[in-house]
């Protein structure tokens, strides 16, 4: 279930820590870090039994501090995601996806949606091309000069698996 975000549940997320090479996704427990995950574009991904087991998030708040000028258009709805680090690496990635691509569906009536990757994490890669998402561009992190891929869906689209 996919619900707006909340203080208890911005709590839980910002203090998941990823490792190795998924680091860079990690939130660090700040005011800053809660008042992006409380600012209206975030919501929570609640597994089983009520528990933050993921996030969503669309519009500005998905996209990342690009070196190129305007590398996104606005043909597209962005979304970013995270899902909790325990579960990542499980085949949960599927599904999870495409549980956010239907919610954007219903809730935003996209003509297309985008996200952008580090183009390092080929496992997110994967799952994301499996979802139906095709390369559009690659940009650079302003702050960290790391390659990202934008990917964009166009919101019929169906998925390779």
């Amino acid at each position: 279930m996919i619900v707006p975000m909340t203080a208890a549940y911005a709590r839980q997320i910002a203090g998941w820590t990823y490792t190795n090479e998924y680091a860079v996704y990690s939130f660090s427990q700040t005011d800053e870090t809660m008042n992006e995950l409380l600012g209206g574009e975030y919501y929570a991904y609640l597994d089983a039994h009520g528990a933050p087991a993921g996030f969503f998030c669309f519009g500005q708040s998905a996209r990342i501090p690009a070196a190129e000028k305007d590398p996104y258009g606005s043909n597209a709805l962005d979304m970013g995601l995270g899902l909790r680090p325990d579960l990542c690496g499980q085949g949960k990635g599927h599904t999870f996806v495409m549980d956010g691509l239907h919610f954007a569906q219903r809730e935003f009536a996209p003509e297309a949606i985008r996200l952008t990757v580090a183009a390092g994490n080929l496992r997110a890669v994967r799952t994301y091309t499996n979802a139906g998402f095709h390369y559009e561009a690659s940009v650079n992190h302003s702050r960290t000069r790391k390659l990202f891929y934008i990917l964009v869906r166009p919101s019929g689209e169906r998925s390779a698996q």
